[in-house]
């Protein structure tokens, strides 16, 4: 991960029960909002998931929580 701050998001996979897991994401910055989900978010789900269950062959998520609490835009960090 880079020095740029991280988010908490939480990710449930069906296929092996784990549910709300937390991983750190880098905050989105100058990315659009798509390139950061598709690329920068669900790069970070998948090396957790694998992390986590490395038999479970799911490609997709049961649910994706990206908090929004203090931040000015999807992704990014809580202001201060």
């Amino acid at each position: 991960m880079s020095n740029r701050p991280v988010i908490q998001v939480l990710y449930t996979c069906d296929g092996c029960n784990l549910k709300d897991a937390k991983v750190a994401v880098p905050a989105r910055t100058t990315e659009d909002v798509v390139t950061w989900t598709q690329k920068i978010m669900a790069q970070a789900i998948a090396d957790d998931h694998f992390r986590r269950s490395p038999h479970c062959y799911s490609k997709t998520m049961a649910t994706v929580k990206i908090p929004i609490t203090g931040a000015n835009k999807i992704g990014g960090p809580a202001l201060q």
